[in-house]
């Protein structure tokens, strides 16, 4: 029998050690349909535990579940924003806290970050940033905010439509992968999208530290 991985949680801990990072996964809305490893006829299998898996060899506390069918974007989103706030207010760096949400979970990544207003967490959307959302004129983004997706994603992603409208963003950029894939994207640990995002974090952590020596 397999070790359970001691880094992958599905809550944030009573006494978070803050000198840990935590990164957040926030899965796509086929997780939520249809179980942790459902299946698509495009896509194939939707890899939700070794998505979580790579991310903790990353160094990571991985903070992850299965949300029940049904579930409702922003109360779960009030639900992850407190636990934001419980390790804020645990001293964990808000610098050391990344939100990473993909497909349906960059939605709900989108309005946590409204709810936080927080300007030095993390947010990472993968194929997320979608143009419906939109439609609620309060949702605004805000801290350090990377977009993902590749370019043949049939979805309409509009990462810039984002970015125009939101005041409260730190470092902000838009990648767009040519593997030809779509929003497959987000049903694998691909190194396409993990690397960049480490790469990326690593500066965006290194504009704080610049902050704050100021």
């Amino acid at each position: 029998m397999q070790a359970m991985n001691t880094n992958i949680l599905q809550n944030v801990p009573d006494n978070p050690d803050s000198t840990k990072r935590y990164l957040f996964y926030l899965h796509g809305l086929i997780v939520e349909e249809a179980g942790i490893r459902p299946k698509s006829e495009e896509h194939g299998y939707y890899e939700y535990e070794l998505i979580r898996e790579e991310l903790a060899k990353e160094g990571f506390i991985v903070i992850s579940e299965v949300r029940e069918k049904g579930t409702e974007i922003k109360p779960y989103a009030e639900k992850i924003a407190s636990q934001v706030k419980q390790l804020l207010a645990n001293r964990v760096s808000p610098s050391n806290i990344t939100i990473v949400g993909a497909s349906r979970g960059g939605a709900i990544g989108a309005f946590i970050s409204t709810m936080l207003r927080e300007e030095e967490v993390n947010y990472v959307f993968l194929a997320g940033l979608f143009k419906k959302y939109l439609k609620d004129k309060d949702l605004k983004l805000y801290g350090n905010v990377l977009s993902i997706h590749d370019r043949s994603d049939k979805l309409s992603i509009t990462p810039a439509l984002y970015f125009q409208r939101s005041e409260g963003l730190g470092k902000f950029e838009e990648i767009v992968l040519s593997l030809d894939i779509g929003h497959g994207l987000v049903y694998k640990p691909y190194r396409e999208w993990i690397d960049p995002m480490l790469e990326w974090l690593k500066v965006a952590n290194a504009n704080v530290g610049k902050q704050s020596a100021n």
